[in-house]
């Protein structure tokens, strides 16, 4: 993967543009999305979110319509309590929905004039994250080892180790990777994380003569731990990033 690749060109909305509105939320952030109505086939490509100078590119989860309600469902691991986080336009009325028991904050459409203006001048881009969470464990003590890998728009693969505690996680030297029918292991200067492919999918920290099981956990399930409380990831460039 070359380094040209993982630093893709801003995309060219103008083929969208008339047909795109613009709303902003009480911090400053703004939200671009189609206009309602029947929706193209393409349209998940031009929901963007950002701060109107750079737009993200957000990585639309679910989308359904009916009786003039549209709902968007987003990819935003940090949001805890959701799967998703939602946003919904009915009677022209946005609303964004960050929190389980949030009743959703009222977006502001933008007069024409202001969204055109945000259209024209910011610089929108494809998604921000370029990595994806490939595999979870932890001891029972509580140390966490974590493998990301780049998304398969940029190649695949590009594994990365992380040991530690929550908030202090750190990125192993990696020394070799083996993936075939038995499993996989990510060797690093520090020790080989072993995950066995079997029905009880076990995983292993051996380091030297001393191997060690852990207990291995679902990535879906504790996303919110992945991309917040594990502290490798900064902003991820998507709706309810930091709330």
């Amino acid at each position: 993967m070359t380094t040209d690749a993982l630093h893709p060109k801003p995309i060219d909305i103008k083929p969208a543009i008339d047909r795109l509105d613009v709303y902003r939320d009480e911090t400053g952030m703004y939200f671009v999305a189609p206009r309602g109505g029947s929706p193209a086939d393409d349209d998940s490509q031009w929901v963007f979110w950002g701060d109107a100078k750079t737009m993200y590119r957000q990585r639309v989860v679910g989308f359904s319509h009916h009786d003039n309600v549209y709902d968007w469902n987003l990819w935003s691991p940090r949001v805890k309590g959701l799967q998703t986080a939602n946003i919904t336009l009915k009677k022209g009325k946005m609303t964004i929905e960050c929190r389980g028991k949030d009743p959703g904050k009222e977006l502001a459409v933008l007069p024409a004039d202001q969204a055109r203006a945000v259209l024209a001048h910011a610089t929108f881009m494809p998604e921000l994250w370029t990595r994806q969470a490939h595999t979870l464990a932890r001891d029972e003590d509580g140390v966490y080892y974590y493998v990301d890998e780049l998304r398969e728009e940029y190649g695949g693969n590009g594994y990365r180790v992380f040991v530690g505690q929550k908030g202090a996680m750190k990125e192993q030297a990696m020394t070799n990777v083996v993936s075939d029918s038995a499993g996989e292991i990510f060797a690093t200067k520090s020790g080989e994380l072993k995950i066995v492919t079997s029905d009880d999918g076990k995983a292993y920290w051996k380091k030297g003569t001393k191997k060690l099981e852990l207990i291995k956990l679902e990535l879906v399930a504790n996303r919110y731990v992945i991309y917040r409380e594990l502290g490798i990831y900064g902003t991820l460039g998507v709706v309810c990033d930091d709330r």
